[in-house]
């Protein structure tokens, strides 16, 4: 079966209804991207206080990721300022050598892990605790390619290259006897996508996610 043929009601929708957004509007979104000094603001020195508190405030939350990398062809070898090693390839159709995975499927494999740990945070956190003992994913994802190798290359696309719809089961098992209601599962399932900086980055650039959060207890 073709994978297409997997696709969601909401995916088959999202593809059929796309927004294709011309040139310029590409070109907006990009500039509105760039890192630009705000103009100053005039404030009073009271206001100009609280604002220099809140901006300490926000500083102080700030987390940190780095990364340094080399690519050479398709193949890119990276290293976290943790210590940890990544590497990306394509598929030989694509010209590369297929000896590691693709860069889109590191990004899903991001959306896996950060779901994970940010769900065991908002288990903890409710009232009353959903103490998690594992989760079961089933993901997949869609894009349209065309956003990627549409020509000529001097031109933006016409068509997103970002990822338009994920979709899947997240299968939650709970601690051996816990009663876990379907409230309480919709509850952990908003709340952790709400919570996870990468479902939170897909929802902004307008990825569909029809993601279903289910008890897994009840296939035990």
């Amino acid at each position: 079966m073709h994978p297409a043929a997997a696709f969601s009601r909401v995916c088959r929708r999202t593809f059929a209804t796309s927004n294709r957004p011309t040139a310029s509007v590409f070109a907006f979104q990009i500039a509105a991207c760039s890192f630009r000094a705000s103009p100053p603001l005039r404030v009073s020195r009271d206001n100009q206080q609280t604002t220099e508190n809140e901006t300490n405030d926000e500083l102080g939350h700030q987390k940190y990721y780095a990364i340094s990398g080399t690519g050479r062809r398709s193949n890119v070898k990276m290293e976290t300022n943790t210590g940890h090693a990544l590497q990306t390839d394509v598929p030989k159709k694509m010209g590369g050598q297929d000896s590691a995975p693709q860069p889109v499927e590191h990004l899903l494999a991001a959306l896996i892990g950060c779901t994970q740990a940010t769900a065991i945070y908002v288990g903890r956190m409710m009232n009353p605790r959903l103490i998690i003992d594992k989760i079961c994913f089933d993901i997949e994802g869609y894009r349209d390619e065309r956003g990627a190798l549409e020509l000529p290359i001097d031109i933006l696309p016409t068509i997103p290259a970002r990822l338009q719809c994920i979709s899947g089961t997240v299968r939650v098992h709970f601690r051996k006897g816990a009663k876990v209601s379907e409230v309480q599962i919709m509850t952990l399932g908003a709340q952790t996508e709400a919570r996870c900086p990468v479902a939170n980055m897909m929802h902004a650039s307008g990825c569909v996610m029809d993601i279903k959060w289910v008890n897994g207890n009840e296939s035990e």
